[in-house]
């Protein structure tokens, strides 16, 4: 289960006596359940508890061809009855009265088998699906339990509630291992560095490659238009010193290029010198006048006109020992139970890691009171206002008490910075 990477929060309500699939065809991603939580108001006057069901479609199960080969027999058994019949018609007297008698024991052992494959077809149908109790939640006994369930988008899973409160189910979508798809060889030569300077080099010598040949096929065309050995000697002479022209031009243009290249890195290293030193002397002034403040403020006289220290925000302790302390008042009307609030949040254990948050891309929207989240979330968010912003403190009893979940070890008090962007 380490592997699998949680890409979303997973929320689903399954209501008493609607059955509910696990995963919908317009997200087919897998999920991974880890908590189960009921709405602590009844559908009806009852209130029994709720028992939570999961239904899973047997994927070996095959129908089974039998009743084609019924079907064949019943007419081959027909076509031998209609037969007989004739025959019997034939003979007379107490042949007749046996020939009817044994017909209706035909009839009565017809109707038995068809009763005997109306009940196979019944065993069929109980094993098309199979269907387990996974919780039994009640307000009286337990509002919620850690469960961990993975399910992929190819299962065919329903969950089904039979009492009088509903079942919130939460986890993640999750990016399963085997849905990892394998990058191919060719994506990795995309990816490959390769050195400027070598490159560049590359392509010079290719020019003078390119020189080279076309300077031997110029002389192969002119010897061949020579016909007089003399003449012959005298442009062997010409070309040679035509070659040695060439080869010192291109020695003069090497050692014209070799300074410019230095003296371009030489330019990089002074630049960076200068950075840096430019960054080192930023830094000392700015040292400078942080020292300079504080013996400012440590020689400062202060009396009756001393400014009042910022309030810290206060914090107030609610049921079961949730503490809160509001950083910023939101503007408009508070929230409370029902309402649909968007949160942003940054969850953290006591020792200040990290486990949790959602800062950027679409906020975590649920139903405050209604036991989509946890218990410490429904008492400390409500009062807030959009724009609000506020710390939530939660001991491990409003959390999630005992259950060890990914990133979070048992009996763990989680430390919430949130604030509230959207309210419905």
């Amino acid at each position: 289960m380490a592997d699998m990477l949680p890409l979303a929060t997973y929320t689903l309500n399954v209501e008493p006596y609607e059955p509910t699939p696990a995963v919908s065809f317009d997200k087919p991603v897998t999920i991974r359940i880890t908590m189960a939580a009921i709405d602590p108001e009844a559908f009806d006057d009852e209130k029994k508890p709720s028992t939570l069901r999961m239904i899973k479609r047997n994927p070996d199960f095959e129908e089974d061809d039998d009743d084609e080969q019924a079907d064949s027999e019943e007419e081959e058994e027909e076509e031998e009855e209609e037969e007989e019949e004739k025959d019997q018609s034939k003979s007379a007297g107490k042949k007749g009265k046996k020939q009817s008698s044994q017909k209706k024991q035909e009839e009565e052992e017809e109707e038995q088998e068809e009763d005997e494959e109306d009940s196979d077809d019944e065993l069929l149908e109980d094993n098309e699906f199979e269907e387990c109790v996974l919780l039994t939640l009640s307000p009286e006994t337990s509002f919620q339990q850690a469960i961990d369930i993975t399910i992929a988008p190819e299962e065919d899973i329903q969950f089904v509630v039979t009492g009088s409160y509903t079942v919130s189910l939460t986890g993640n979508y999750v990016k399963h291992p085997f849905d990892t798809i394998m990058d191919s060889e060719d994506d990795e030569c995309d990816d490959e560095d390769y050195d400027s300077e070598e490159y560049d080099d590359q392509l010079i010598q290719d020019e003078y490659q390119d020189d080279d040949d076309e300077e031997e096929e110029e002389l192969s065309d002119e010897l061949d238009d020579l016909e007089d050995a003399s003449d012959v000697e005298g442009r062997i002479e010409e070309l040679v010193a035509k070659d040695e022209h060439k080869s010192n031009k291109r020695k003069q243009q090497d050692e014209e290029e070799v300074p410019a290249k230095k003296s371009k890195k030489e330019a990089k290293e002074e630049k960076k010198v200068k950075e840096e030193k430019k960054a080192k002397e930023e830094k000392k002034a700015k040292e400078e006048k942080k020292a300079k403040k504080v013996e400012f403020k440590k020689n400062l006289e202060e009396g009756p006109t001393k400014k009042k220290e910022e309030a810290k925000p206060k914090a107030k302790v609610l049921q079961g020992g949730i503490v809160i302390e509001d950083r910023v008042t939101g503007k408009g009307s508070q929230a409370k139970k029902g309402t649909r609030v968007g949160m942003r949040y940054i969850g953290k254990l006591k020792n200040g890691k990290v486990f949790d948050k959602n800062t950027n891309g679409k906020p975590f929207v649920f139903k405050l009171g209604h036991g989509e989240v946890i218990k410490g979330w429904d008492i400390g968010v409500a009062g807030m206002a959009v724009g609000g912003e506020r710390r939530i403190i939660i001991p491990s009893a409003y959390a999630y008490g005992k259950s060890a979940l990914p990133g979070i070890p048992a009996n763990s008090e989680l430390t919430f910075d949130v604030k509230l962007v959207s309210m419905k």
